[in-house]
């Protein structure tokens, strides 16, 4: 092939590469004389009075600017509606559509279709908007993300460089070495990822071998990739003084006594496959790189004591509050199977391990800065912040290990190290205030939510990996179902309304792992707990969405539509719901499979109006829902009383009843 003709197509290749879209759309944040930016999966936002738009932004007045554009699966008429508390403008493919909260025609045309927006903050109370659409086949719901997009912009990559680079400052505790009280947020304030402790180190040797301690210490990017944890000795000697700060930590313990019974291993296996801890994790039995980036742990039998290890799966957040370990609130049977499975398939290594001095391990506690990021004491012998801000590309950011010189190693990628320096050149400012909807999308990417969980259209990688899943339940012998019992293949709930769906109070306790009963009883997995991240999650989520924390206190039901409502969920003369739901202590009177969700728990879970969203439309929301549709594009149902078949009065009810239910 000519040269010429093979530069031309890259040429091609390579603006097809720039012209692609991307998910969501681009927001420009101006507040006084500062400017940030951001992309949205949604056309929507809540700010409360006082509070700042975005971290890198003073609070007070703002104006908030989308960008991208609509894509329209086909030509159509359609209308858009928004609710905004602001002062709020929106254009398509450049007319001007709405100017203000309120509901207009237009005409959409298949593909791209512009879209602008602009709000301006309330004069008084909170700032919200939320962007809705509907057509003669679907009622109105919030435009979804998947029809979002924008193209790439270098302005919108260097603000969300900046963000990486913030919570990298935060996540490898950079302020727990370099102190400066001036530009630093008090501990415990500001960005709340920033200044929390690694694990505490009180009994390592009764839980860990320490010959694997020795050799996580040395090099731990090498047992476990992307780990926080960095190697903190380097050159001649690394090896003996990681020894030597092994011996000390272990120094004096008794191993935790108690063994696990490897022949656990098939129904332990089984707990891997339907908790969806192979969703992010590696089988222990796997080798090389995995194709979904989960974390390997073939080295749980070098580090583990077995007894202690059940222990820790019962309980992982015990010595790190702030672990992204899920807590499944496992029975000791069970943590019991889980630790013989991944003892079992482990692998052990066969080393020649140095021999640890105790004494010279307790000074190298103290001058490497190991308690500074596992204790929170002061700093002893780092530089200040404003030295390492001097410093440039040598200590913690040198790409080399001679300009890297005594600094931890942290295995930083070239893309990292440029979103730190891009974050250390600004004044810092953003890390003493944070935005619940920014903290609720890094946590969904930090704890790993899509992992069990689709989200914007975008399978789980517990659906990726569906056939290790398979094969680790087929090493029990086959059982049949039995009515009631869970279902292995039902589909996890979708992330992608979350925070539109669920009332922040409950949700909170959901993902703390506090909530006593399983609103999806058919469901093989559980939700599990997450208790140091979620009420700030499930906060942020509900703003992602425009919604407040708290919605209006409702008058008490009104007796006629309880009265109605009871009735059309029945079987005479209603939809007969309470042949799969549940009402309170009544049980459904014909489950298929397992029994849907009680009503009495639908009551205090959903904001009233994913409710009504939910039942007008439900495979609108979730196309794999067992949830019939009893009302046409219209909203009428087949039943003309009561409310001669208007669906929203006669949900209205149904919801009416559903809150006098205990």
């Amino acid at each position: 092939m000519p040269l010429r003709l093979c530069r031309l197509l890259l040429a091609l290749v390579a603006t097809s590469l720039l012209a692609q879209d991307l998910p969501g759309l681009k927001v420009t944040f101006v507040a006084g004389d500062k400017t940030d930016r951001r992309s949205e999966r949604l056309l929507a936002l809540y700010v409360p009075a006082g509070q700042a738009p975005t971290p890198f932004l003073p609070a007070g007045p703002f104006v908030a600017k989308w960008e991208g554009d609509l894509q329209s699966p086909l030509r159509g008429t359609f209308k858009l509606n928004a609710e905004t508390s602001g002062k709020f403008k929106l254009s398509l493919n450049g007319q001007p559509l709405l100017d203000g909260p309120g509901i207009k025609t237009v005409q959409l045309n298949k593909g791209a279709n512009r879209l602008v927006a602009e709000l301006a903050s309330a004069e008084k109370g909170d700032t919200f908007v939320r962007l809705w659409w509907a057509s003669k086949d679907f009622p109105l719901e919030p435009v979804p993300p998947t029809v979002l997009t924008h193209p790439a912009d270098k302005d919108l990559d260097a603000a969300t460089r900046l963000r990486e680079g913030r919570l990298l400052f935060a996540q490898l505790n950079c302020a727990a070495c370099h102190a400066d009280a001036a530009r630093l947020p008090a501990k415990g304030s500001g960005m709340p990822e920033l200044g929390q402790n690694a694990p505490l180190l009180a009994d390592l040797g009764t839980k860990y071998r320490p010959e694997f301690l020795a050799d996580w210490i040395f090099d731990p990017h090498a047992v476990r990739p992307h780990t926080l944890m960095p190697k903190v000795f380097a050159g001649a000697g690394a090896e003996q003084k990681a020894a030597d700060l092994a011996a000390m930590l272990t120094q004096g313990a008794a191993p935790k006594e108690g063994e696990v019974d490897r022949q656990l291993a098939p129904q332990g296996g089984a707990l891997f496959a339907n908790l969806g801890c192979v969703a992010c994790h590696q089988r222990p039995d796997a080798e090389g790189k995995d194709a979904h980036g989960r974390i390997p742990l073939a080295h749980v039998t070098d580090k583990w004591r077995p007894a202690a290890l059940t222990e820790y799966l019962q309980d992982p957040a015990k010595n790190f509050p702030s672990t992204r370990m899920p807590h499944f609130r496992l029975e000791a049977e069970e943590a019991t199977q889980l630790a013989a499975y991944l003892l079992s398939h482990g692998r052990m290594v066969k080393r020649k391990a140095l021999a640890g001095d105790a004494t010279r391990g307790a000074a190298l506690l103290v001058s490497a800065g190991c308690l500074s990021c596992h204790a929170g004491m002061p700093p002893t012998t780092q530089p200040p912040l404003a030295a390492a801000l001097k410093a440039g590309d040598k200590g913690c950011l040198a790409a080399d290990g001679k300009a890297r010189a005594g600094a931890p190693d942290f295995a930083l990628t070239d893309d990292q190290r440029a979103a730190l320096k891009a974050f250390m050149s600004t004044d810092l400012a953003s890390l003493k205030q944070d935005v619940p909807a920014e903290f609720a999308e890094r946590q969904i990417k930090n704890l790993n939510c899509v992992a069990c969980h689709a989200r914007d259209g975008n399978v789980s990688t517990w659906t990726k990996v569906d056939g290790e899943a398979k094969k680790l339940r087929e090493a029990l012998p086959p059982k049949e179902h039995v009515e009631g019992e869970p279902v292995p293949d039902a589909p996890i709930p979708h992330l992608t309304w979350l925070g539109e769906k669920l009332r922040h109070d409950w949700m909170s306790k959901f993902v703390a792992g506090q909530v006593e009963y399983k609103p999806r009883p058919w469901l093989i997995g559980r939700m599990p707990g997450f208790a140091h991240y979620a009420d700030g999650l499930a906060l942020g989520l509900n703003h992602q969405h425009g919604y407040p924390q708290t919605e209006a206190a409702e008058p008490a039901p009104i007796p006629e539509m309880v009265a109605n409502g009871e009735k059309l969920i029945g079987a005479d003369g209603g939809f007969n719901c309470v042949t799969c739901h549940a009402v309170g202590e009544k049980e459904a009177t014909a489950v298929f499979e397992a029994p849907a969700i009680n009503f009495a728990q639908t009551a205090e879970r959903l904001r009233m109006g994913y409710f009504h969203r939910w039942v007008l439309a439900p495979t609108r929301i979730d196309p794999d829902t067992k949830m019939p549709k009893y009302a046409d594009p219209e909203g009428v149902t087949q039943l003309s009383d009561p409310y001669e078949g208007k669906g929203p009065a006669q949900f209205e009810a149904i919801r009416q009843y559903i809150r006098t239910v205990k």
